[in-house]
């Protein structure tokens, strides 16, 4: 391989249960019922999900949560005599903050910090002490950390909420793999990584939503990308000189429908998230996702809220087919690409299954668990094969100050 490339998280250096690489929901709430909360109000977890839902926070509260993730990810290399290895980077907790209150009878604010994104996998060491033992995995390992604070306001007037919140991004990326020297010869190898290099950026989301009757709601939201460049990062075109790489979080919209009535809570999200358009991700091929999300809750008779959900998208590295790219001003061939893709950031997860359970010990504190489960995915192309299966399990402590 001339050229490899890989991109993992610090704030979760794994392979997230994810659509692509974003966390189906942050929450505790929202992942029990299938990463839901585009068309009903999910606490303070809303702050993120939909901030029109903000609106409807009474008093000041707080969630303090994380989420312990444990994929499983294997890959193995047909075109280096079938070199195998399972990624090492199968643990790690991702935290959750958030704060909402009220300005007055019509507006209330939130704000929230989280980890959202990440990806990557670790090959070090997986089959020998050398380089050249490694060679079909390049004993690969980088960290790429992303996390977002959220600062929103929202407003409510009868049936309508509206709500707008500014993005402020911090991400770091350090990429890492052990190449040959020289292309031709396979003789000697080096280190390509430029250390860890990091960037802020800003967006904007907004959300609204509506109360066709009392147990009825619609909800709609809208995030912007947001860019970030990471500079001295890889050796892309191996001249000895570390180039800059484009790597920008993509822009979704989504639409929902809430249903409240009784102990019966439910509600259905169908959202798109637009890799093709992102820097970076447009460049190594990924597809457009669509995500179908449903969520249900039963409140019992002694105040438990037992939960339930399912969401399904396409994986956006599709059926393992990428054209040439120019990463880093550099080219790379469809076998880097694929290479990259499948070895390095094997986002192929499609569906999550998601249960939970929520418990008010009494007035001001409150529980919520969540457990998401991603079945195994498997990726064939180009000779190499990669799997890839998930599961995480989510807590919160939610506050009421007043």
């Amino acid at each position: 391989m001339k050229k490899i490339i890989v991109i993992s998280t610090l704030t979760s250096t794994l392979l997230l249960a994810t659509n692509g690489d974003n966390l189906i929901s942050l929450g505790a709430e929202s992942r029990a019922m299938g990463g839901t909360g585009i068309a009903m109000g999910m606490g303070t977890d809303s702050v993120f999900k939909n901030p029109a839902w903000v609106a409807d926070i009474e008093g000041t509260q707080a969630m303090f949560g994380a989420t312990l993730f444990m994929p499983d990810v294997k890959a193995s290399n047909g075109n280096a005599n079938g070199q195998e290895a399972s990624s090492k980077a199968d643990m790690s907790l991702i935290p959750a903050v958030s704060h909402a209150g009220r300005i007055n009878e019509n507006f209330a604010y939130g704000v929230g910090m989280f980890g959202v994104s990440g990806m990557g996998a670790d090959y070090r060491n997986e089959n020998g002490a050398t380089p050249q033992e490694n060679k079909g995995l390049s004993d690969m390992r980088t960290n790429f950390q992303y996390m977002r604070f959220v600062p929103t306001i929202a407003y409510r007037n009868e049936n309508l909420r509206i709500g707008a919140g500014l993005t402020l991004a911090y991400g770091a990326l350090d990429m890492s793999a052990v190449l040959p020297t020289d292309p031709a010869d396979f003789s000697t190898y080096h280190q390509r990584g430029g250390g860890m290099s990091d960037d802020f950026g800003y967006g904007a989301q907004l959300g609204a939503g509506y109360f066709v009757t009392p147990s009825i709601s619609l909800g709609a939201y809208y995030q912007t990308e947001v860019t970030t460049e990471y500079e001295n990062v890889f050796d892309f075109n191996m001249d000895g000189r570390y180039d800059n790489l484009k790597l920008s979080q993509p822009a979704e919209y989504g639409v929902g429908i809430g249903y409240k009535e009784g102990n019966i809570r439910a509600s259905l999200d169908i959202k798109q998230i637009l890799w093709s358009a992102a820097d970076g991700y447009d460049a190594f091929g990924w597809d457009d996702q669509t995500v179908y999300s449903l969520g249900l809750e039963y409140m019992t008779e002694n105040k438990i809220a037992l939960r339930a959900g399912y969401s399904h998208a396409n994986s956006p590295l599709d059926n393992g087919v990428f054209d040439a790219a120019t990463v880093g001003g550099a080219p790379m061939r469809p076998q880097d690409v694929t290479y990259f893709n499948m070895m390095g950031f094997p986002a192929i997860s499609e569906d999550h299954i998601t249960v939970g359970l929520g418990y008010q010990l009494n007035q001001q504190i409150g529980f919520d668990l969540a457990y998401v489960y991603s079945p195994k995915e498997t990726l064939n192309s180009m000779n190499m094969q990669v799997s890839n299966e998930q599961s995480s399990l989510s807590g919160a402590l939610k506050y009421k100050f007043d």
